[in-house]
């Protein structure tokens, strides 16, 4: 199977960490970035990754080459930065049918992208508290998706956060892809898989795990740091 990590963004909101080096090569421990923890939490069945690249790109290249930790690596230019529906259009000639979706900034637990990858049609969510750091997703009573609407800037006792992690298929190429909103220049994928969830049901996998992070701002990346420097390995 396939795998998309999406790694072509600038990481300013981690500067100056950022400022030589692109964010999924950023330490979260001593000698093992935050690229290389998201490649040992793929599952068995992946056997090639697709690195979608732009900022100091041949950093990445360079630590990654065309293989790594027994996958085939390959590199493509997202050369706009215009969404993260787009990054996975520019990948559209190399896929197959079937394929995973990540972010370069978000480390997942193993079991949580094992189960992802049983499904045809699926995303990642984890249950969260308190005020939402990323997208919301809304689900039915069978916990098919409904809505990824915006977080609110309010505490919330209980909801699912996106983690950014799709299990998809080529049926995606058959929708356009949607913007952010009215005013956005990019291109979403969370907003274009609403659309899709229309047509094609989309399952929602929900974690419930100390061992998903996010990694956008120093203090997320401290708290990653404190967690794994203790030794602990990706959760199952």
């Amino acid at each position: 199977m396939q795998v998309i990590i999406l790694a072509a963004g600038k990481g300013t909101r981690l500067r100056p960490l950022t400022d030589e080096t692109p964010k999924p090569l950023i330490e979260v421990t001593k000698g093992k970035a935050i690229l290389d923890y998201i490649i040992e939490s793929l599952p068995p069945k992946a056997s090639e990754v697709l690195l979608v690249v732009n900022y100091r790109k041949e950093l990445i290249k360079k630590r990654y080459g065309v293989k790594f930790a027994g996958l085939k690596i390959k590199y493509v230019m997202h050369e706009k930065l215009d969404g993260t529906a787009k990054a996975l259009w520019a990948c559209k000639d190399l896929l197959k049918q079937e394929f995973l979706v990540l972010h370069a900034d978000d480390i997942y637990p193993k079991e949580g992208l094992e189960k992802l990858a049983r499904h045809q049609l699926a995303l990642l969510a984890c249950r969260k508290k308190g005020r939402p750091t990323g997208g919301q997703v809304i689900v039915d009573d069978r916990n098919f998706l409904i809505d990824l609407p915006d977080y609110p800037k309010v505490v919330l006792d209980d909801y699912l956060l996106n983690t950014g992690a799709y299990k998809l298929d080529r049926r995606i190429f058959d929708f356009e892809p949607v913007l952010v909103n009215k005013e956005s220049l990019e291109y979403g994928l969370p907003q274009t898989l609403v659309e899709v969830s229309k047509k094609f049901p989309i399952f929602v996998e929900i974690i419930d795990s100390k061992a998903y992070f996010q990694i956008n701002t120093l203090s997320e990346l401290k708290r990653a740091s404190n967690y794994f420097a203790q030794g602990r390995p990706l959760e199952r």
